[in-house]
């Protein structure tokens, strides 16, 4: 019966176009350290060591791999009794955007790119995307709001989309945390 409701509810899920989003919740942020911004700022724009420290969650991790703004690995995941395996390649671009925050704010914006990535990957999800606005509370301290959504691929499934929707909107907590441990290890 529950085989039955599953595959019913996935025959009647609404359908999904290419390069529609999934927003995803807002996150606080807070980082603190000796000139704080600028530390932010050179974690975001050289991100190789932020990478490194991502502890990616949600699957088994294997060849992990980083070099300057891209990293690779692969993830192992049980569904339905069924493991797969996908390679994930992740492109990080960032930069500020004077535009994205309020004038009292500093903004920056993240995109995570999956382009050669499996195509369980790319199908169903084409890049993650953030706008982190952040707000000087000191030299030391920085507060800010991170909005992030995904970008659905060209060949969103549905029945193997949301899967790979979750797996993806699951790393978004790992890289902050990632971010403001590397801030805080900076000297």
């Amino acid at each position: 019966m529950k085989k039955m409701m599953i595959f019913l509810m996935l025959l009647v899920a609404p359908s999904v176009f290419a390069n529609q989003s999934v927003t995803l919740l807002p996150i606080s942020l807070e980082v603190s350290a000796d000139d704080v911004l600028a530390k932010f700022e050179q974690t975001i724009l050289s991100p190789e060591a932020m990478l490194t420290r991502f502890r990616p969650v949600g699957a088994i991790i294997s060849h992990k791999r980083v070099s300057q703004n891209v990293i690779n690995f692969v993830a192992t995941k049980k569904v339905l009794f069924i493991s797969k395996s996908v390679y994930v390649n992740g492109v990080l671009e960032s930069s500020e955007d004077k535009g994205a925050c309020s004038k009292e704010d500093v903004g920056y914006s993240l995109k995570m790119h999956f382009d050669s990535s499996d195509a369980l990957v790319t199908n169903n999800v084409e890049e993650l995307e953030a706008i982190i606005c952040l707000h000087s509370k000191s030299a030391t301290k920085l507060m800010g709001i991170v909005r992030s959504r995904i970008i659905l691929g060209n060949n969103y499934s549905k029945t193997l989309g949301p899967i790979a929707i979750n797996l993806i909107k699951e790393q978004v907590s790992p890289l902050l945390n990632a971010l403001t441990e590397e801030i805080k290890f900076l000297r």
